[in-house]
């Protein structure tokens, strides 16, 4: 499209020869016969030149030049002078106007004028191309120096808004599903467009360059009411195309009666909106990296923690393929020269009777050690067979009872129970039960070399039925803590390490967890947690703290 003319004079032949001499050169020409007329096409449209008479009835060509120029402050003005209207003219170029042509002239000498005109209009073009160009050289630069994106968005509208002498400016962008619209930024009057910039949006997909909304392209989209009802009058839109992609859009606005926008509004808005689209594209793909990067580091931390973890499984699997060696060949070597020990002390206990209470006190000390030899290799043999849990349905508080019946408990250690009546059976094996609360019971008495007091108690907690083991003993250093259950690994003068690796593997059989809570010198709490159905049996977990990180409260305490 070539540029745009205005010729204005009340005369027709001369305003049809104007006309018709510009169209022939090449440019859009359009005449008015009133100055009332030519400031209503000046509204509803951009013209670079106006051509106007001097010497009109009603509003005359001065008049005209400065209500046309507040419409369109940068339109450049060539006045049409009479013989008598001279003096007209001259206060024309005073108040404005570029050039004038004296009646009569050629369509060369209207032609040399227009083009000097345009050659004006070309450099108003470039220094205002310089005016965008300049900060938004300088904003991209800064952008590369990180400059935050939301900010960089609300500078770019700043500019086009200052620039295009608009009303509003506002980014929208498209989200990948193409579907969903977000403001990124928006400055200036909220002229309240709502729906419409959906329209506004889906309508700029196809267009390679900016365009504008004038009320019949409005109403060709279907949002002419919406216009009137927000007051727009005029909008600029630049479609965001990043490569292989349309991002979103650039919108300027105009309020009904502020005019139209120009050409070179149309030109600056193009070049800011290829600055733009590529950021908008940079920023998701950006977004996008940083969540890939995320999910890997997740990722990564995921295989580590399974590599680690495969790793302590075959550790442990090489651990116990080591206990099971040692525990079958401890059975096989030192059972029987135990039994023989054991029927000697019998025998001897028959010949010698009673005579000698030195003699029987030997004895007895040699029984115990026998039945502490015979345990320990109880204790790996329970450890290396892997055996089905025989489950049936028990009272917890029975399993519990039993136990207390069965362990030797020395005077300087008082056992306390607190029950729970309310319990519902739970399905057991209750042999493998009762050596896992046998064993914590046992723990807690050596925890007590100098007295002390242990509590035993059980409660319900979801669906999981709890059994405490709680000691005011000599407590686990917290660097031993993360060790206790694995097997050969022991603090204690006597043992060799198997007691809580037999609870561990004993809890795992019955799906269920167990926590521990401790402090050096407090003592601590071993709690383990039994599913009530086998539904709910779906975690083997040990969980330990160290006191201070203990949760504040708990059904039976932390200690």
């Amino acid at each position: 499209m070539g540029e745009r003319i205005l010729v204005v004079d009340d005369e027709p032949t001369v305003l049809m020869f104007c006309t018709r001499a510009l169209s022939r050169m090449g440019y859009e020409a359009q005449g008015a016969s009133s100055g009332e007329e030519a400031l209503a096409l000046l509204r509803a449209g951009a013209f670079d030149v106006l051509v106007t008479d001097v010497a009109m009835p009603g509003m005359n060509g001065i008049e005209l030049l400065n209500r046309a120029r507040e419409i369109l402050p940068e339109l450049v003005v060539i006045v049409i002078t009479g013989v008598g209207s001279i003096d007209l003219a001259i206060k024309a170029l005073r108040g404005g106007a570029q050039d004038f042509l004296p009646k009569p002239f050629t369509p060369l000498e209207l032609k040399s004028a227009v083009d000097r005109a345009l050659a004006q209009v070309r450099i108003a073009q470039e220094r205002a191309r310089m005016r965008v160009l300049m900060p938004l050289f300088e904003l991209a630069k800064r952008r590369l120096e990180h400059v935050d994106l939301g900010a960089f968005y609300q500078e770019v509208l700043n500019l086009a808004l200052r620039e295009a002498e608009a009303g509003s400016a506002a980014l929208f962008s498209l989200e990948e599903d193409d579907q969903t619209v977000v403001k990124e930024a928006f400055v200036g009057e909220d002229l309240g467009c709502g729906p419409e910039c959906a329209t506004l949006i889906r309508a700029a997909r196809d267009r390679q360059a900016a365009f504008i909304v004038d009320e019949k392209v409005a109403g060709e989209l279907g949002i002419r009411e919406a216009f009137e009802r927000s007051g727009v009058g005029s909008v600029l839109c630049a479609p965001l195309h990043a490569p292989g992609r349309y991002v979103g859009i650039l919108l300027l606005t105009k309020g009904q009666g502020r005019g139209t926008f120009r050409p070179v509004d149309i030109e600056m808005l193009t070049i800011l909106s290829g600055q733009v689209a590529g950021l908008v594209e940079n920023a998701r793909l950006v977004a996008k990296l940083e969540d890939w990067n995320r999910a890997l580091e997740r990722r990564v931390e995921e295989r580590t923690r399974a590599l680690e973890e495969t790793q302590q499984r075959l550790l442990r699997s090489e651990r116990l393929a080591t206990v099971g060696q040692l525990g079958a060949s401890i059975a096989h070597e030192l059972r029987n020269p135990l039994g023989v020990i054991n029927n000697s002390v019998y025998f001897l206990r028959m010949r010698l009777g009673e005579e000698d209470p030195k003699i029987t006190k030997h004895l007895d000390i040699i029984e115990h050690e026998v039945r502490a030899a015979n345990k320990i290799i109880t204790d790996l043999m329970n450890f290396v067979r892997v055996r089905e849990v025989e489950k049936e349905v028990l009272d917890p508080n029975v399993l519990v009872e039993r136990v207390l019946n069965k362990i030797e408990v020395p005077e300087n250690v008082v056992i306390k129970t607190q029950l729970d009546p309310s319990l519902p059976a739970a399905p057991f094996d209750a042999g493998k039960m009762e050596q896992i609360l046998t064993n914590l019971l046992n723990n807690a008495i050596q925890a007590l070399p100098e007295g002390g007091e242990v509590v035993i108690s059980t409660f319900k907690d979801g669906g999981w039925v709890c059994f405490s083991v709680k000691d005011t003993g000599e407590g686990i250093r917290p660097e031993d803590l993360p060790r206790i259950f694995e097997p050969l690994f022991t603090t204690k003068a006597k043992g060799i390490g198997l007691g809580l690796s037999i609870v561990k593997l004993l809890v795992d059989a019955h799906h269920g967890e167990i926590e521990v809570f401790s402090q050096v010198g407090q003592g601590s709490e071993f709690i383990v947690k039994i599913p009530l159905s086998e539904e709910e049996g779906t975690s083997r977990s040990v969980t330990i703290y160290a006191q201070e990180d203990a949760p504040s409260s708990g059904p039976a305490g932390g200690g």
